[in-house]
């Protein structure tokens, strides 16, 4: 049986102060997206410098990314749950800005690699501590709200990542180097990873000075240990597996398709690289303010916002959207893709609001951010770690040159949808059973 830790009184949630760690946390996801999906626009520039395939590109996006990143995820969520959230956020970010400034003196595959690698260990804080945090800041009538609201920073990052590449893209158009104070010459697609990395190092300082939320609610209960934790899961095994594979299936879309849609823009002739870069930001941008806001806060209103209706509400928004995943990559009008393409995008960015808020109200407080962990690993591990592989090794087999991508991207999208459609109604029967049970 669930059973979430007895709520804070609702005086102390919603309070200004949570809305401005929130707002922190917005502002921390999205510097943490553009660092993770600005190489979706330099693959090209890339390839032709270090003489790589799509294959190796798709690894530098995935593997190297979720490697560590999906390996720190664990042990992490079981340190943020002992320590103060904060100054942890602090660290990772300053580690992940550090990295993807470290990507922009790669010279090498190897070298990337590492750094990309890099990159994965430091965002493997945030999201654990996020998710502890907001739940431990706002009450379930306002949570989905709440979570949203921080998912959203994922779809504007990815969507400013490939808006600020394409403004390098176009502020070095023809120049073969790019002359840095103090650094000296680098690539532009150097020089987009450096301009990346350097602002997270100032938010990185503002989290500093924010409190815990748990010192002002006294919300936060004891660590849990590792085999009460085990066996909470043992015990929810259908519905929490239910939850973690449905969404990896999405992630598995989404990440197998954002990463390559500036490349399918590109190698279609249809735009050159710095609108592709605008027109893929300002379509993930207004996916995520529909599927993470809209839906967010529609999911609050559907039954007090349960987490047996949120789950539903997952589910047939996915299902709907499988039509959208399968044609949006090969129609030739630019404006019926868009539609079509926020269509597919939005249902995921719902699924990315409502996902953690039902997990952080079925789990006990002191187990919170472990099961967050445990949740961004197996998402990420899936997602990141074979979404863009999958998607060009197919692409590679079975469409090799030209813009075959595109029909790889038309093959992955629905099909991992119509896995985390079936899947998300399974949890939604489990989350009512244990909910009657409580």
């Amino acid at each position: 049986m669930l059973s979430p830790d007895p709520p804070v009184a609702a005086a102390q949630r919603n309070t200004l102060g949570a809305w401005l760690l929130l707002a922190a946390l917005f502002v921390a996801y999205i510097v943490s997206f553009i660092d993770r999906m600005i190489i979706g626009l330099l693959v090209d520039s890339i390839k032709a410098d270090l003489q790589i395939s799509d294959t190796q590109i798709s690894l530098l996006q995935g593997l190297a990314f979720a490697l560590f990143f999906t390996l720190a995820a664990i042990p992490l969520g079981r340190l943020i749950d002992r320590v103060h959230r904060p100054r942890t956020v602090s660290a990772g970010i300053a580690v992940w800005s550090a990295m993807t400034v470290a990507c922009g003196f790669a010279t090498s595959f190897g070298g990337l690699f590492v750094a990309r690698m890099g990159v994965g260990v430091g965002e493997a804080v945030l999201s654990p501590a996020a998710y502890s945090m907001i739940s431990d800041s706002f009450d379930r009538r306002r949570l989905g709200l709440a979570m949203g609201v921080f998912g959203l920073g994922s779809a504007i990052g990815a969507g400013l990542a490939f808006m600020i590449g394409g403004a390098v893209v176009s502020l070095v158009a023809g120049a073969d180097s790019v002359l840095m104070p103090l650094i000296g010459e680098v690539r532009p697609w150097q020089f987009a990873f450096i301009v990346a990395g350097l602002p997270g190092f100032l938010i990185s300082l503002l989290f500093l000075l924010i409190r815990d939320p748990s010192h002002a609610t006294g919300a936060r209960a004891p660590a849990w240990s590792v085999r009460e934790v085990r066996d909470h899961l043992s015990r929810n095994a259908g519905f929490f597996w239910s939850v973690f594979l449905g969404v990896a299936a999405v992630n598995l879309s989404v990440l197998g398709t954002v990463n390559w849609l500036p490349a399918m823009l590109v190698r279609g002739g249809r735009l050159a690289l710095a609108n592709a870069g605008f027109l893929s930001g300002a379509m993930l941008i207004a996916g995520g303010v529909i599927g993470m806001i809209g839906f967010g806060a529609l999911m609050d209103r559907l039954s007090g916002g349960t987490p047996a209706s949120r789950m539903r509400f997952c589910g047939w928004s996915v299902s709907v959207a499988v039509l959208a995943a399968a044609a949006f990559p090969l129609v030739e009008s630019l404006w019926l893709m868009a539609i079509l393409f926020i269509a597919f995008f939005s249902a995921a960015a719902g699924v990315v609001s409502a996902a953690p808020s039902v997990l952080q109200q079925l789990s006990p407080g002191g187990m919170r951010a472990t099961v967050a962990a445990l949740y961004v690993f197996i998402i990420n591990l899936v997602g990141i770690g074979f979404g863009p592989s999958v998607t060009a090794a197919l692409g590679d087999a079975l469409f090799p040159g030209g813009d075959g991508i595109r029909y790889a991207m038309a093959i992955v999208a629905p099909a991992g949808y119509a896995i985390g459609a079936a899947l998300f109604f399974v949890a939604a029967r489990h989350a009512a059973r244990s909910t009657a049970e409580m």
